[in-house]
């Protein structure tokens, strides 16, 4: 759908710029006769702008189709302003939504060589809660944020990180490379991974991963807080559906679009 003109508006680069967020609203393809039907231009226009957009590399024509899709140059572009973005100013205001739809303490994190690094945390108001985690560096299979990263890590990946034995940081750890990958695919499925006091006694965590524009997993989320407060039924019920709403929010300002077949 075409925009609204101002009259400042450069006639030429707004409708360049339409065609372009039309491409990049959609999963597929699109022919000429499909620009030209949703923005109402002319198909004359239409032409021109397209041969000017793969000249500068914004569009790719597909030779064998006949249709149009986003060039390389503008994810160059997006790529340029993620690397702008600092993480832990863009998450505040999600981590701070998520602290007051759980009434627990939210974290953002991110993995470094198979650790999982926490970056910030909310923290929340109750009297009983567990002890901030910030610059703390542990081993991301006994955590919920680094569960939900590593479940999108491929086997060779995995493998790289973790070909010896399993520390176990507490009797309900993961201690084989079978019994990760197992749970990493249920994991995957489910959207979310839960940390069932893996990490520390008496707690559990629930945490889902973020995206960037390219769909590659760059941080998790998660909330954790006492065990007595985090039953199982509570997590599955309750607070996993707020925990990946928050990280498809946060996705969402890096640039990440969820397709219908992210949905299968």
């Amino acid at each position: 759908m075409k925009r609204e003109k101002s009259e400042y508006a450069v006639q030429a680069v707004s409708n360049a710029i339409d065609i372009l967020e039309l491409l990049g609203d959609q999963d597929h393809e699109l022919s000429i006769t499909d620009i030209v039907s949703d923005l109402g231009l002319t198909r004359s226009n239409v032409n021109k702008l397209l041969s000017t957009l793969e000249l500068l590399g914004y569009v790719e024509h597909n030779r064998y189709t006949g249709n149009f899709r986003l060039g390389v140059k503008t994810f160059q572009i997006s790529q340029a302003y993620i690397n702008k973005l600092n993480i832990i100013e863009i998450s505040i205001q999600v981590l701070q939504q998520l602290k007051n739809d759980t009434s627990e303490s939210a974290y953002i994190s991110v993995l470094r060589d198979g650790n999982v690094v926490y970056l910030n945390v909310i923290e929340t108001e109750q009297a009983v809660r567990v002890l901030p985690r910030i610059g703390n560096v542990g081993p991301a299979y006994a955590t919920a944020t680094g569960k939900a990263q590593l479940a999108y890590y491929d086997s060779i990946e995995l493998e790289k990180l973790y070909s010896t034995d399993f520390q176990k940081i507490t009797p309900n750890s993961v201690s084989t490379f079978d019994e990760l990958k197992e749970d990493l695919a249920e994991i995957k499925r489910m959207g979310y991974a839960i940390d069932n006091e893996e990490y520390e006694l008496g707690v559990r965590c629930v945490g889902a991963p973020i995206k960037d524009f390219m769909g590659n997993v760059i941080a998790g989320i998660s909330v954790s807080a006492p065990s007595e407060r985090m039953a199982m039924d509570h997590i599955h019920d309750h607070v996993a559906p707020i925990v990946t709403d928050a990280a498809k929010l946060l996705s969402k300002k890096f640039g990440y679009r969820e397709f219908d077949e992210d949905k299968k």
